[in-house]
C-alpha cells in the first residue's frame, strides 16, 4: 500500500513538472501556445500603410486651433492632433494638400498651404533615426534619415500638393530620384 502512495506522489509531481515547464514556455512566446510570430517584412509594412492612407483619406483628427500663417480671410485647414517627431505612425490620413510618405527610413507627412510646406510629423523606421530635420513652414521642408544609410528628403509644394526627392549621401545619384523640379 505504500508503495502505492510513492508511485501517485512522482506521477503528480512528474504531472505538475510538465505544465509549469509548458507554461513557462508560453509566457515566454508572448502568452500564447501557439507557434511564435515572425517579423514583419517591410513590404508587409508598406502595404498595410498604403492600404491605411487609402482607407481613411477621407478621414483625420482636426486640430481645435487653427495655424498662425493664416490670413484672415482663410478657413481654418484641420491640422492632425500630433505633431513633431513620433514613436508610432498615427491612425489618421491625410487631407487635402496633405500627403504621408512612405521612405526609406521613415514615414512623415507634410502639408501644403499656397506655395508653404511643412512636415507636421515622422516617425523613423525602425534600425533608423532622425539625424536632421527642417519642418517649415517655408518655400522647402527637409528631413534626413540616417540608418544603414543616409536619406535626406526636401520636400516642397508642386500645384498645392508636397512632392518629395530624395538625396542619398555618398554621390550625386539624387537625379534618378528627384520628382519634386529644381527650386
Amino acid at each position: 500500500m505504500r508503495r502505492q502512495w510513492v508511485v501517485t506522489g512522482w506521477a503528480a509531481a512528474a504531472v505538475i513538472a510538465v505544465a509549469a515547464g509548458v507554461g513557462a514556455v508560453a509566457l515566454a512566446q508572448g502568452g500564447t501556445l501557439g507557434p511564435p510570430t515572425e517579423p514583419v517584412s517591410e513590404e508587409s509594412v508598406q502595404a498595410a500603410l498604403e492600404d491605411a492612407t487609402a482607407s481613411s483619406s477621407a478621414g483625420g483628427t482636426p486640430s481645435p486651433e487653427a495655424s498662425p500663417s493664416e490670413s484672415p480671410g482663410e478657413e481654418a485647414s484641420p491640422s492632425p492632433e500630433p505633431t513633431g517627431q513620433l514613436d508610432e505612425i498615427p491612425s489618421g490620413g491625410a487631407e487635402t494638400g496633405e500627403e504621408v510618405f512612405a521612405v526609406d527610413g521613415g514615414t512623415f507627412l507634410a502639408r501644403c498651404s499656397g506655395a508653404q510646406v511643412e512636415l507636421m510629423w515622422w516617425v523613423a523606421a525602425q534600425g533608423w533615426q532622425v539625424s536632421s530635420v527642417d519642418p517649415g513652414p517655408g518655400e522647402d521642408a527637409e528631413i534626413e534619415f540616417e540608418g544603414a544609410s543616409e536619406f535626406e528628403y526636401t520636400i516642397a509644394c508642386v500645384d498645392g500638393a508636397p512632392q518629395s526627392s530624395i538625396h542619398t549621401s555618398g554621390g550625386d545619384d539624387d537625379d534618378d530620384d528627384d520628382d519634386s523640379g529644381d527650386d
